[in-house]
């Protein structure tokens, strides 16, 4: 029963974590494999259990798509219900909603596509933020009211009659909380964030080390460092001391070799000491 408890959490945080990746970068949904062990392993998740409860919290694979995307949610495009927190801008779905629906009605539903740039452009036009209209033209997409190509959106069939956000939204009205959701939001906005911004992509140096061992000349050893650490981490001190001490010198002589031929370089300390044998090979 307990298993089951924590398998049904973990599936609940992966699909949370992936949700938040649509608010935070809507035109680049979704996360990393590796992003999302990063993510789950800030929670207190574990590689094997986040593994095991992808099939149904994430969405059917597609060739070329880079990243694991969230499975549909229902209550997406459902207003009458609130989601707490809300990170759903109601003012953004009410805009995408009119102004298809005023091309529908002027140019008839098969003509009544728009760049999505423009439909972008309009909504600053009007003061809306960016982020929260891509943000609902892709929570619609993906909840296949919204269709896109090349570029253009247009409503799927039969969705041009579907009631305004605001329309569903009263005041009073239930809210589902999600504390997972609350506290991976920071979290997975933290990863995304790191994508660009020169930081490394993990904050535990062991996993950010990886990162580095490219520009140090050892690309091909990120393999090695990975499944070494993974298994370091799988060990246990008490049942297995002997192991976990191997591992952890291993971890150790690595990262010293790795780092020895930069700091000569640079002249750091006892790496430019002529006692030191090491030879790159």
């Amino acid at each position: 029963m307990q298993n089951l408890m924590q398998r049904q959490k973990v599936s609940e945080f992966v699909r949370a974590a992936l949700e938040c990746s649509v608010y935070i970068a809507p035109r680049d949904p979704g996360l990393a494999y590796d992003e999302l062990l990063e993510i789950g392993k800030r929670l207190g998740y574990q590689e094997g259990e986040i593994g095991d409860a992808l099939p149904g919290a994430t969405a059917p694979a597609y060739f070329g798509n880079r990243r694991l995307q969230p499975a549909r949610n229902p209550l997406w495009l459902e207003f009458h219900i609130g989601m707490d927190p809300e990170y759903r801008n109601v003012a953004a779905f009410d805009f995408v909603g009119s102004e298809l629906g005023a091309l529908v009605r002027s140019l008839g539903v098969r003509k009544a596509r728009i760049e999505r740039s423009a439909l972008i452009a309009r909504a600053l036009a009007k003061g809306l933020p960016e982020r929260d209209v891509e943000a609902a033209i892709t929570i619609m997409i993906l909840g296949e009211h919204l269709a896109e190509e090349a570029g253009v959106v247009w409503f799927a069939p039969g969705r041009e009659t579907w009631p305004l956000a605001s329309s569903q939204a009263r005041e009073g009205r239930d809210s589902i909380h999600s504390e997972i959701r609350a506290t991976a939001y920071a979290i997975v906005k933290d990863v995304i964030e790191r994508r660009g911004d020169g930081r490394p992509t993990s904050v535990e140096p062991l996993d950010a080390f990886v990162d580095v061992l490219e520009r140090l000349g050892y690309e091909p050893f990120r393999l090695w460092w990975k499944q070494l650490l993974s298994e370091l981490r799988r060990s246990d001190t008490v049942l297995s001391p002997v192991t976990v001490s191997v591992l952890a010198a291993a971890l150790v002589e690595g990262a010293l070799t790795f780092v020895v031929e930069h700091a000569r370089r640079l002249g750091l300390g006892v790496f430019g000491s002529k006692d030191c044998t090491y030879r790159r090979t």
